[in-house]
């Protein structure tokens, strides 16, 4: 018998595959599943032929668009056929969505709708495919190395647990693997398209497109650039955060910070020099970003059993408004709902050092690919503010060697006024 050819072993490996797919799709959906039920009804209603199908369309009138409320809806029965043909196969349900597509795209599926719908099916099952696609264009996201995917469901250990159910924005917490392979503890939060109630709308901060996750990858960068490890490292994820794989939220992926929040930090905590230098570091940056929303809920002061002190900023969102062109504005002036607070009356030499070296032409190269021209100008805006600041506080002789944090001189200066350190001293009587 002449041997067969290669690409004759690669046609009867196709067809017994295709065979395969079609026997797993009819096991799963007999009748072919829900979705294509509903798109077999609109195309009789469309084109009846039927006696039954006549009355059918003169009593529910021609199909209409599937665009809002019923897209969704019909992307729900899709995902709903979707898992079915998963759970049956016992397979991955992005694999049962593209057996789904092969049956459509080959003619199984599909011949007896309308052509128009048989396009959407084939557009909403790529959008199960891959979500995160569907996702970027939901919100506008712009695809830089910054804002790529750098974690999903793959290296989650434990199913993200919902530490604010009910409340205005859902935060979960959950277990991730790291490259190395060791676990870690993360905080993730899903990203909207749109956002309400909005402190940072009134610092020019466009509520319909928020841009939350470039602000926050923003914000992280100037902290780097100024050496102030103060922000909680922050990336984008991909997770299920329970309503299936074929539905995850696309967020932000943050270190859980360590310690307390502000708000219940231990009052002795508010006399530590280190505490003092830290929490001035991220006021300065938040004076940079134009950061509106540093409430003592919003940052963590960790003092270990050593001595060492970590101060984490959180959600940092509301910032780089377009609108703030002075350092200072980020204040509650003029009835602006914000919650930061004037200059810090002190700094020490290096953060002096480190405004210092920041140059006009870095920070634009550095925020150019991520904001809007308005929003890197407001920065370089408040940056030059910043450094004049700082040439005031070197008159005053308040530019002071890190050693004397420590200085109860030095400390008295901070008011509830002009610094978070100096706000939150007030709050737990820390005199």
């Amino acid at each position: 018998m002449p041997r067969s050819t290669l690409g004759a072993l690669f046609e009867q490996a196709r067809l017994q595959e295709k065979a395969e797919r079609n026997q797993l799709l009819h096991s799963s959906l007999p009748h072919g599943g829900a979705a294509m039920k509903r798109l077999k009804d609109r195309a009789a209603r469309k084109h009846p032929t039927t006696m039954a199908e006549k009355w059918h369309a003169r009593l529910n009138g021609s199909p209409k668009p599937m665009e809002g409320q019923r897209r969704a809806a019909f992307v729900a029965l899709v995902r709903a056929d979707a898992m079915a043909v998963a759970r049956v196969g016992q397979i991955d349900a992005r694999l049962a969505v593209d057996r789904m597509r092969g049956a459509v795209e080959d003619g199984v599926w599909g011949q007896d709708v309308l052509k128009e719908d048989r396009a959407l099916l084939l557009d909403v099952l790529g959008q199960l495919a891959d979500p995160a696609d569907h996702l970027y264009r939901q919100l506008n996201l712009k695809i830089t190395p910054a804002t790529q995917v750098a974690c999903t469901d793959a290296q989650v250990l434990e199913k993200p647990k919902d530490l604010t159910s009910g409340s205005f924005a859902s935060v979960f917490a959950l277990k991730v693997e790291n490259a190395d392979g060791v676990a870690q503890d993360r905080v993730f939060k899903p990203l909207k398209a749109k956002e309400k109630g909005w402190v940072g709308s009134a610092s020019g901060i466009p509520m319909d497109d928020p841009q939350a996750a470039i602000r926050n990858i923003a914000t992280q960068s100037c902290a780097k650039k100024l050496g102030f490890d103060v922000i909680a490292d922050t990336r984008l994820a991909l997770i299920d955060t329970g309503r299936g794989p074929l539905d995850p939220d696309l967020g932000l992926l943050m270190e859980r910070a360590p310690g307390k929040q502000a708000r219940n930090a231990d009052a002795d905590w508010f006399k530590n020099p280190a505490v003092f230098a830290e929490v001035t570091k991220l006021q300065l940056l938040d004076h940079l970003t134009g950061q509106v929303d540093r409430h003592d809920n919003n940052y963590f002061i960790d003092v270990g059993p050593s001595g060492d002190v970590k101060v984490t900023g959180i959600d940092n969102d509301q910032c780089f408004g377009k609108d703030l062109l002075s350092p200072s504005d980020i204040r509650p002036i003029g009835g602006l709902p914000f919650h930061g607070t004037a200059l810090p009356p002190v700094i020490d030499t290096g953060m002096a050092r480190m405004l210092d070296v920041l140059g006009d032409d870095e920070l634009h190269a550095m925020l150019d690919n991520q904001l809007s021209d308005d929003e890197v100008d407001a920065t370089v805006s408040r940056l030059q503010g910043l450094r004049l600041h700082v040439e005031h506080l070197k008159s005053q002789g308040l530019v002071i060697e890190p050693a004397q944090w420590a200085d109860p001189a030095m400390q008295a200066h901070f008011t509830a006024q002009n610094s978070y350190i100096g706000r939150e001293r007030t709050k737990h009587q820390v005199f």
